[in-house]
């Protein structure tokens, strides 16, 4: 998963080989930025993005818009994956321990379950050919039960989705392609152990415009934006023809390469290199803690942005 400071050479037109051959001005810049945050909270960067959109809209006949969620439609905090999971597990330890049945557990036991959950959701799925996502609500019974909390489950599940809540604000780029096209049909895409549901609970809670918007999700077993299932999935579903439909991500292999190998029209628009470093190193704090108080098992752990 960790593709997100890959340049694509094929790429061309859009994104270059590398900030100096070709590359789009306002990519460079993006890739220059110190976050997407910084980059998008500049009016003079988002209109030169939904710029870009508009061409390949026009020259494309696009009947569809999709938008990646995480990192394109909602911008994270400078943390790694290993970090939020460190953040959700002292969150609900607390929540637990202020209520009438105290946890016994530590917030360190909470987040080794997380890992350990997440290895065995991955590790057992059974559609591997169509890819996806194991659910949330199967991570957080297996959590739950290695800490010997079964009847925790649910508290877990609303733990994390509060934490992933709190993480993220909207891209004021959102604003920006609507208001640009407001007639162009608009989903959100995301390959990602959240449901469409509770996706689409972040979104309205980050106060998207418009009507409850459609979120399809790799979590809810129709395949994958990396495995190209959900592309496919989508175009049936939104009864439009692949060529018609434009994809727009941050991720080299998922947002752009699959939608690409699906026939779709695709827009790359990748992590800062800065940003990318700081959840790194967000990423390599965790996991020397997790080895100073379970020995090897940091090792189990691969970085994710």
């Amino acid at each position: 998963m960790d593709r997100h400071g890959e340049i694509d050479s094929v790429a061309g037109r859009e994104i270059g080989a590398s900030p100096l051959q070709g590359q789009a001005p306002y990519l460079a810049k993006l890739k220059a930025a110190a976050s997407l945050r910084s980059f998008y909270d500049d009016p003079t960067n988002c209109s030169a993005v939904v710029d870009a959109i508009s061409r390949i809209v026009a020259a494309k006949s696009i009947k569809l818009l999709s938008i990646d969620v995480f990192d394109t439609a909602l911008l994270r905090s400078a943390t790694s994956e290993l970090g939020r999971f460190c953040s959700v597990s002292d969150r609900f330890h607390r929540s637990l321990s202020s209520s009438d049945t105290a946890a016994d557990f530590e917030p360190e036991d909470a987040l080794l379950a997380r890992i350990i959950a997440s290895r065995a959701a991955y590790g057992m799925q059974r559609n591997t050919a169509l890819g996806g996502d194991p659910p949330l609500d199967a991570i957080a019974g297996t959590v739950c039960a290695l800490l010997n909390r079964p009847d925790t489950a649910a508290l877990y599940a609303e733990t994390e989705l509060e934490c992933e809540t709190r993480d993220v604000s909207l891209n004021p780029l959102i604003a920006g392609i609507r208001d640009r096209f407001p007639g162009l049909r608009l989903v959100f895409l995301s390959d990602m152990y959240l449901g469409s549901r509770q996706i689409s609970k972040i979104l309205t809670a980050k106060n998207i415009s418009g009507r409850r918007p459609k979120v399809y999700s790799s979590a809810d077993g129709h395949g994958s934006k990396a495995g190209g299932g959900m592309f496919e999935h989508v175009a049936r579903s939104m009864r439009v023809t692949p060529r018609h439909a434009l994809h727009i991500g941050d991720n080299l292999q998922s947002d752009y390469r699959a939608a690409k190998r699906c026939g779709w029209q695709s827009l790359y628009l990748p992590l800062p290199d800065e940003e990318l470093r700081a959840r790194r190193r967000s990423f390599a704090k965790i996991r020397a803690r997790i080895d100073r108080f379970a020995g090897g098992l940091g090792h189990e752990c691969g970085f994710t942005p």
